[in-house]
């Protein structure tokens, strides 16, 4: 396309672009958005994105001090409902961003100190090293530095539990749970934490956790599509979302887990987690109303601890991107059908939000990358494409596929071997047991590997969790420890035909010849 005639369509495609964006959100052009051209290629890159990583339902915003200056909402849920800008989702890790708002409510309020021992307000917590559970403080929660290690492979997190006290259960849960490291030492990210930090908020309001974030969170922003409780979830019509399955995109419909939700399940629309950056971005206040002071706000977003090539902070990351590096305030986060990401640039008054209906754990890095080139583009930069996929993933997964099929290979051979009529020298019948208890041995040594060692992959996840956020995986690893057993007894079959005398040289019987 020549210069002159990019000049004359970027003005017509930004009004296109601007027109959805102006009658779902009830604004015009906004002081000091993005220039029109950077909006056109912001969607023309998410529109891309969408294809390469094949979700089938993806919302974006970007919002620019008070006002949402772009968004769009496009594709299916997993009932094939059209998105739009009202549609929730459940947003994963984003989630603690609000409960740490929620704690920092509570400590300007005089009723929580950060640095006290959560057991001040917590006093049933249980560890099980006691001793660590006593100097564990608020903060130290909120920032990750407790000790706690993941607690996935533990069947402490996913639970999908909307009993009454579920939350609470969950962290009465942990009184199994060793800490692998000193608390204050080092950054250590753990749902744990944030479930305790749940259950706090429950203690010192005595209100349930979905109660207290409604009425001084979610209702205080205008967040009417959001959801903090299964009955909320009803409510609203939270869809289901999709998983990769081999690659495409598989609908799963899990129900709320309300023994997870501070920590990662609470579901909201583009439209509410508009409102909520906006606030982010005006030292806590929305529509005339704070939910927080502007100090609060900053020590919220304030890294304080190391964490993956930026700091951790409360709720949030704090790092930078671009050249010259700029600083964001980010979060983003997963649950096994959809995924979420804030990213706030406080030094240009600028949100990103995305929100797509599908996750994998193979995915995760293709899915961040989208809001951190968004970010880009709004600089006048341009996109880092071609995110990586976790190769871990993607080289298991091949691996197991290519194992099946030599191991179906070598049943179907045993099999006929052991009902065709063999030929060629007989063996011994102890080579014979010796070789069957080698094929049985590698067999089961195979199928215990891969139950073993393929959830181990992801940071001592459990089956049951590569179960929820990877099936393919899953069905694989089941594929070749079946194979594997299987081949085992057709060995077995194969030596048993041998040894209970099928000779593989026919035998000569002697002729007799009538005397005289």
């Amino acid at each position: 396309m020549s210069d002159r005639l990019r000049d004359a369509v970027l003005p017509v495609l930004a009004a296109l672009v601007a027109l959805p964006t102006a009658v779902a959100t009830g604004i015009g052009p906004a002081a000091g958005a993005p220039p029109p051209e950077e909006m056109v290629r912001v969607e023309s890159y998410l529109r891309e994105y969408m294809s390469e990583v094949r979700t089938p339902g993806l919302a974006y915003a970007v919002v620019r001090g008070e006002q949402v200056v772009g968004q769009g909402a496009w594709g299916v849920d997993g009932d094939g409902e059209r998105i739009t800008p009202r549609t929730p989702f459940v947003l994963g890790s984003v989630t603690k961003s609000f409960t740490a708002l929620a704690v920092m409510q509570l400590v300007e309020a005089g009723r929580v100190e950060l640095d006290a021992p959560v057991r001040r307000y917590v006093p049933w917590l249980r560890l099980a090293d006691d001793s660590v559970a006593a100097r564990i403080t608020v903060r130290q929660l909120l920032i990750q530095t407790t000790g706690l290690p993941q607690v996935v492979a533990m069947g402490l997190t996913d639970r999908y539990d909307n009993t009454p006290g579920a939350l609470a259960r969950s962290v009465r849960d942990l009184a199994a749970v060793r800490p692998t490291a000193e608390p204050g030492t080092v950054h250590q990210y753990s749902d744990a934490n944030y479930m305790i930090l749940g259950v706090l908020v429950e203690e010192v309001t005595g209100e349930t956790y979905g109660g207290y974030l409604r009425r001084q969170v979610l209702d205080p922003l205008g967040m009417v599509d959001s959801a903090a409780t299964a009955a909320e979830a009803a409510a609203v019509g939270v869809p289901p979302g999709h998983r990769y399955y081999f690659g495409r995109p598989q609908r799963f419909a899990p129900p709320f887990d309300g023994s997870g939700v501070s920590y990662g399940f609470l579901a909201a629309s583009l439209t509410d987690l508009t409102h909520y950056a906006t606030a982010q971005l005006a030292d806590g206040r929305y529509a005339g109303r704070a939910i927080l002071s502007p100090q609060g706000v900053a020590r919220l977003h304030a890294g304080q601890v190391p964490a993956g090539g930026g700091r951790y902070a409360m709720g949030w990351r704090d790092g930078t991107l671009g050249d010259p590096a700029e600083r964001i305030v980010w979060h983003a986060g997963a649950t096994a059908n959809s995924f979420g990401h804030i990213l706030l640039v406080p030094g240009s008054d600028l949100a990103v939000v995305v929100l797509a209906n599908i996750y994998s754990l193979m995915m995760d890095g293709p899915l961040v990358a989208a809001a951190f080139n968004v970010a880009r583009i709004l600089a006048g930069g341009e996109p880092e494409v071609g995110a990586a996929r976790d190769p871990t993933f993607t080289r298991l997964l091949g691996g197991l596929v290519a194992v099946a099929v030599l191991l179906l290979g070598l049943l179907v051979w045993s099999v006929v071997r052991s009902v065709r009529r063999p030929v060629g020298p007989a063996r011994s019948g102890r080579r014979t047991v010796a070789g069957t208890l080698g094929w049985v041995a590698g067999c089961a040594a195979l199928a215990a590997a891969v139950t073993r060692v393929v959830p181990a992959a992801w940071d001592g996840a459990g089956r049951a969790q590569v179960r929820l956020f990877a099936p393919d995986v899953a069905d694989a690893t089941v594929a070749v420890a079946v194979l594997a057993g299987l081949l085992a007894l057709a060995r077995v079959g194969v030596a048993a035909v041998a040894l209970t005398g099928r000779s593989r040289v026919p035998v000569k019987r002697p002729r007799y010849e009538a005397v005289g």
